[in-house]
């Protein structure tokens, strides 16, 4: 059976799938009464149903192994043993061995494609899936795009900096944007790569891009905001901006002299002015930029009324140090960061007080610490909200991305069963996946105050359903049907499927691990009937069956929707 080409799709389907975000949630997670479903049911910690609902927002999707390891430990005992992991294998190694583990390749040339498999490659088979869940939300914060740049052909460019958020996923916020602020990456993307000081007579002020970025869209946002993420107001009334333009002016002067650190491709040391991708060797994406103290504007800096202030004649990487720990210690800093964070992992309109909570857990994490991520994430992952189903307003759309990588490493789908290379990059033209590093601005994919009508009248946003209009769901409808053709086969399914007579029971299964709730009454019965017209005879028939349960039970809205 071919799967049918979505044409249009009704505006019900997308004020149904506004509505369940912002609702309570639904029934959680569980296992019909298989094999699997028995060994299962011995006494756990946690039910099989929560820790699966509860591994939707802490991984891609979760495997079986995943939800027995949580049902049996906890979610807190688990956590600290993701965290406890050391860093899977880097996606510059991955790119240099082409192949997934077990499947390296290494005739293959590195090439774009190759870097975009190995992020895939990464969030589909690493022991680590916590770290790279959280590294896909740091990249949708810390965005840098292929996009209009000559870097897109480079395949270390972009993998570097995966490799560099990965590594501080469970780090400090303030080595974060440290490692950041140095990045060749990013040092393109905002243009303050070879960032020259003020020349009086030629009127050349600093680049202002990372400055002004850094400060709005990384560490302390337009406004000034109170613990729990709302705003500050002054004597009138008025939201109180963070920083001025005269503050972007001044800061931009601690950004300047920074050019590329290693060698040509022939040997040659990069200068100050040297920004020619094609020519760096390979190892230079993941140094960090050095300074030429020639090009550092030798001014003091005076910014965030006084906050910042910086004598005449600092060094660049004095100059820059400060900085970084003056926006560190800025108090709009941990609210800001843990609503943002939220948004990119669990809800798109968490309470007040599970701002305030991941907030104080960034200010302190117990030990006097402060921006220590494995306390923010934690907070984020523990809290009461998340872990209570039916908290009101909590949930979100899940990002296209992780909506692909989801599916991909629950369902297997894969071009050969000899290379075990996900189909993902098909998917992700045919998907429109919002793959890392594509965002057509630095504001990314969405706006984060984006709201539907029905959203906007609640007084509630949803940023991910800004692309979800008639265009952008069918685009979703086909993409997931090019993985449900490509599902792996198992010796068990295939048994399921040699006959009609397992079809409810194998329904309910792949809907319960897929979605984490029993597809509605309807659209069940509707699927039944037309899988009963369905031949089971050879190979085929049963993948054409299996791919109709799949597409079916992954375009559900309640699939689409984290709750």
């Amino acid at each position: 059976m071919a799967l049918p080409v979505v044409r249009s799709t009704r505006r019900s389907f997308l004020r149904q799938s506004a509505l369940a975000s912002a609702s309570a949630a639904a029934l959680a997670a569980g296992f019909p009464r298989t094999s699997l479903a028995q060994a299962l049911a011995a006494a756990t910690t946690l039910p099989v149903d929560a820790a699966a609902r509860w591994l939707r927002f802490t991984t891609f999707a979760p495997l079986d192994s995943e939800i027995v390891d949580v049902a049996n430990r906890g979610y807190s005992s688990w956590l600290d043993s993701q965290m406890a992991l050391p860093q899977s294998r880097s996606v510059a190694d991955w790119i240099r061995l082409k192949g997934p583990p077990g499947f390296e390749d290494p005739n293959q040339s590195p090439h774009l494609d190759t870097r975009i498999q190995a992020i895939d490659w990464k969030c589909v088979y690493a022991s680590d899936p916590l770290r790279q869940r959280v590294t896909y939300a740091l990249s949708n914060l810390f965005v840098i795009s292929e996009l209009g740049t000559d870097r897109a052909v480079v395949a270390q460019a972009y993998a570097s900096f995966w490799d560099l958020l990965n590594r501080n996923a469970f780090g400090n916020f303030r080595t974060l944007i440290e490692d950041v602020t140095y990045s060749l990456d990013m040092g393109f993307y905002l243009t303050y790569l070879n960032s020259r000081k003020a020349d009086a007579a030629t009127g050349r002020q600093p680049d202002e891009n990372y400055a002004r970025e850094l400060m709005q869209l990384f560490t302390i946002g337009l406004w000034e905001l109170k613990e729990d993420g709302s705003r500050k107001l002054d004597g009138n009334g008025n939201p109180i901006p963070t920083y001025t333009q005269a503050d972007i002016v001044q800061l931009a002067r601690a950004f300047t002299g920074l050019y590329p650190n290693g060698k040509t491709t022939t040997g040659q040391a990069l200068k100050f002015g040297d920004e020619r991708p094609s020519t760096f060797s390979a190892d230079v994406w993941a140094r960090r930029m050095a300074i030429d103290a020639s090009q550092h504007s030798p001014e003091a800096v005076r910014a965030l009324g006084g906050r910042v202030n910086i004598a005449a004649g600092t060094s660049g990487a004095n100059a820059i140090r400060a900085t970084l720990d003056a926006l560190f210690q800025h108090p709009t800093c941990p609210p800001f960061v843990a609503l943002n964070l939220i948004r990119r992992l669990t809800c798109s309109n968490p309470s007040p007080g599970y701002v305030s909570r991941v907030s104080r857990a960034f200010v302190n994490n117990g030990s006097g610490v402060r921006g220590d991520m494995k306390a923010v994430l934690r907070a984020i992952f523990l809290d009461p909200d998340l872990l209570t189903p039916g908290t009101p307003n909590f949930g979100m759309i899940v990002p296209r991305y992780a909506y692909t990588m989801g599916a991909v490493r629950r369902i297997g789908s894969f071009e050969t069963s000899t290379t075990q290379r996900p189909v993902s990059l098909g998917a992700h033209k045919t998907l429109g996946s919002q793959r890392p590093f594509t965002a057509p601005t630095v504001f990314n994919f969405n706006k984060p105050d984006y709201a539907t009508p029905e959203l906007k009248a609640l007084g509630l946003v949803g940023a991910e359903l800004e692309n979800y209009d008639e265009d952008g769901a069918t685009t979703v409808f086909n993409g997931l049907g090019l993985l449900a053709r490509n599902a792996s086969l198992t010796p068990y399914l295939a048994q399921q499927l040699a006959s009609t007579a397992n079809d409810e029971g194998l329904v309910d299964e792949l809907s319960r691990r897929l979605s984490g709730r029993l597809l509605p009454s309807p659209e069940r019965e509707s699927l039944l009937m037309s899988l009963e017209r369905m031949g089971r005879g050879t190979d085929k028939q049963q993948r054409d069956v299996l791919a109709a349960m799949l597409w079916t039970i992954l375009i559900h809205p309640q699939n689409i929707v984290l709750s």
